[in-house]
């Protein structure tokens, strides 16, 4: 027997949620007869209390009593939604998420103590901020003997507009972290960041300078949280009378020529990626084969939260894609390449501004656009939770880039010795698994799951204070 019944939901203000709740409620066979969405307003303050992130929506869903009894169940799966409720024999009944358990006071005082520094090496600090969190270690030479990854709230990092602004944010925690640990600045010898969205240059190590300094503080470098690493970086140096490093930072430019027209003059294609990272994994690659990576060929996927595949030719990358200038498949956070033309009317539109448009683009696109998430973890469980958009959503970024790794094999003509996966996403065997069904033919591919982003920083670092390298001026 069908019947109608009203269901209240308070949810969180994402892109994308409307569509995720209405999808899911569609997607189990229910009919939505109405649908009204409205602010949050809290009882006890009589209509005053507004919640800007929560919003209230009112669905009538016609449906048989069995499959109606697994609305709460089943939508309370949805990490947007906060509360939901329904009317039971003429009672309002009210369920909400589970809170996660909270950590033990004694979970949340464990502080990991540094061992004292050996004779003879190099102490090394790396730093490495990422859009939401910041990475950093400490290295006595290649040995790493503290490791953190500081997941910053949301929250925090929203009352932050712009990524400068997060500075003293992100350096503070890496300083408390240090003095927990116990670990004197004095001991240190070097810092290496992270570097941001530079002018374009060489492969190697840098030196921070008062020039590229000027230059991370602008509005084009400071788009990306990667330029405070350097600034970092460079703040705790200088007291210590140390050097501070940047090591291939993100803007480094080896591409042919060929690659750079785009079609419309005054615009070239840009070589921004995940240079440090691609480049350290494709130097391990080629020692575990037995080959100097100078005589490679290989295409390198950094699957993050911006995907970059780029074609490495006898140890420069003549090709890449500009993720965060819209290029290439889409990513958990972007958008990648989409039709020009339909975004030229959003531009005109009135509806965005320009600070919107490349928000929508660079940060709230993609898999958080379609699903409300970034997160692959919570991606994986609503498909194993039975969600078929969201494997749609996952299996065509992965279709996405298998297309962008052929197109790297065709700019190497073919001639492709490996292709490397790597980058967070690269955990994912489900993932990495459907780009390997359409690209295993063109050459073997080998998956390296995470990033190799702090040891490099460290390698680079390591190579000019043993005079090996000497640091290249910006």
């Amino acid at each position: 027997m069908q019947k109608t019944e009203r269901v209240e939901l308070v949810v969180v203000n994402k892109p994308g949620v409307l569509g995720r709740v209405a999808g899911h409620i569609r997607h189990e066979g229910w009919n939505i007869k109405r649908l009204m969405v409205d602010e949050f307003r809290t009882a006890d303050s009589g209509g005053a209390g507004d919640h800007a992130e929560l919003s209230r929506m009112e669905i009538d869903i016609e449906g048989t009593h069995t499959k109606l009894a697994q609305v709460m169940d089943r939508l309370l799966n949805l990490d947007c939604v906060i509360s939901i409720g329904m009317i039971r024999n003429g009672k309002k009944v009210l369920r909400g998420r589970p809170r996660e358990k909270a950590p033990q006071k004694a979970e949340l005082e464990q502080v990991i103590k540094a061992p004292p520094k050996k004779d003879g090496c190099f102490r090394i600090l790396a730093i490495n901020p990422g859009s939401t969190s910041t990475k950093f270690g400490i290295y006595d030479d290649e040995t790493c003997i503290l490791s953190k990854k500081i997941e910053h709230d949301p929250a925090d990092l929203a009352r932050l507009t712009a990524v400068l602004d997060q500075k003293e944010l992100r350096r503070d925690c890496i300083m408390k972290s240090l003095e927990a640990a116990e670990i004197p600045l004095s001991s240190l010898d070097a810092i290496a960041g992270r570097g941001g969205l530079l002018k374009p240059i060489e492969s190697g190590t840098y030196d921070i300078g008062p020039e590229m300094l000027e230059d991370l503080h602008s509005a084009t470098a400071a788009i990306h949280a990667s330029a405070l690493g350097a600034i970092i970086a460079a703040e705790i140096a200088g007291p210590l009378s140390i050097p501070a490093y940047v090591v291939d930072p993100i803007v480094v430019d080896e591409m042919d020529r060929n690659a750079k027209l785009t079609g419309m003059p005054g615009v070239e294609r840009s070589s921004v990626f995940h240079a440090l990272n691609q480049k350290a994994i494709a130097r391990r690659l080629a020692a575990e084969l037995g080959m100097a990576y100078e005589n490679a060929r290989f295409i390198v996927a950094h699957l993050g939260g911006g995907i970059t595949v780029g074609a490495h030719r006898y140890g420069r990358v003549i090709d890449v894609n500009d993720a965060l200038s819209g290029e290439g498949p889409f990513t958990p956070e972007r958008t990648g390449a989409i039709p020009v033309l339909p975004v030229i009317t959003m531009c005109f539109s009135g509806e965005y501004t320009e600070a919107e448009m490349i928000e929508r683009i660079t940060k709230k696109g993609g898999m958080q656009a379609y699903l409300g998430t970034g997160d692959i973890r919570i991606v994986q469980k609503m498909i194993n939770d039975g969600d078929e958009f969201a494997a749609l959503v996952l299996d065509s970024m992965a279709y996405q880039v298998s297309k962008e790794i052929g197109a790297m094999a065709a700019v190497l003509e073919g001639l492709v010795d490996a292709i490397i996966l790597t980058g967070g996403l690269a955990h994912s065997s489900r993932f990495t698994g459907a780009i390997k069904q359409r690209v295993d033919k063109l050459a073997p591919v080998y998956v390296f799951p995470g990033e190799d982003e702090m040891i490099a920083l460290v390698e680079g670092a390591l190579r000019v204070l043993r005079g090996k390298e000497q640091a290249a001026q910006y």
